[in-house]
């Protein structure tokens, strides 16, 4: 283990680490996966609760999913999208469609992919309009959608943001409805409609250059977990309607499950 971790110190680059820690905290070395639990190169157990960066909902080394896997790799491992297509990518963004009530599957690598394209979507769509004017992104005080340059432009956490401030497209970030930042005996539901009626001050004045609102629903995650009402999303959904602007649900962290249902703006109805 020694070994592998003086060669992680010298040819990794972690991220969201302060390399300088790595020689007082080392990382854990894995060496493989058991449905829930991390095993690491002396044979110790971790129960991975965060499963990876919220990414293996079904556990490591998953039986059903290696064996699709390895069914594939069998077939072909991948050919691009652009000029091709194959079963089952077809299947895959039928289901999508059956399950989000959406049209056409846009396939990205990462997260802060997924955000970087539902933001060019938005603002192509209003190009193809002759609205190149609404080009303008609101989001959420204390949000987090991704770390490349489009997605952090939206993102308001200092810690991710700030020293690449002067890379990022300015963009308006209006009140959280967070339920912790709820005034003394006030609901989360009046809470959240409150912050809703902010929401709606600011496309009264500038709708005409907002493109898209987007929102992490019912949960804020590198916040801190941020909690609020799903009346927040009901009246988002009502308010962007009205003014003619785009909601994109940055379900990354929240869908496929996460909170209860299949995606979270579920529990608000929209």
């Amino acid at each position: 283990m020694d070994d592998l971790i003086s060669r992680t110190r010298a040819a990794v680059w972690h991220p969201c680490t302060q390399m300088k820690a790595l020689e007082a905290t080392p990382p854990l070395a894995i060496a493989r996966g058991d449905g829930p639990w991390l095993v690491d190169t002396g044979g110790r157990r971790y129960l991975d609760a965060i499963s990876s960066w919220w990414v293996n909902l079904f556990g490591h080394c998953n039986p059903r999913i290696n064996a699709a896997i390895i069914d594939q790799l069998g077939k072909i491992e991948h050919v691009m999208l652009a000029g091709a297509t194959h079963e089952p990518v077809v299947a895959l963004s039928e289901r999508l469609a059956k399950l989000s009530g959406l049209g056409h599957a846009f396939y990205g690598s990462d997260g802060a992919s997924a955000t970087e394209i539902a933001l060019k979507m938005s603002a192509h769509f209003w190009r193809n309009a002759r609205q190149e004017e609404k080009n303008g992104f609101v989001s959420l005080r204390n949000g987090y959608h991704g770390e490349t340059v489009g997605a952090l432009s939206v993102t308001d956490i200092p810690l991710f943001k700030a020293t690449y401030a002067p890379l990022l497209r300015h963009t308006v970030q209006v009140p959280t409805p967070d339920a912790r930042l709820a005034e003394a005996g006030e609901t989360a539901e009046g809470f959240a409609l409150r912050c809703a009626d902010a929401l709606e001050a600011h496309l009264v004045e500038h709708a005409a250059e907002t493109a898209a609102f987007i929102v992490e629903p019912l949960v804020q995650g590198a916040t801190g977990m941020a909690m609020y009402h799903p009346i927040y999303l009901k009246r988002a959904r009502e308010l962007c309607t009205k003014y003619r602007v785009h909601l994109i649900a940055d379900e990354i962290a929240v869908g496929f499950g996460r909170t209860g249902t299949m995606f979270a703006i579920e529990q608000a109805a929209i």
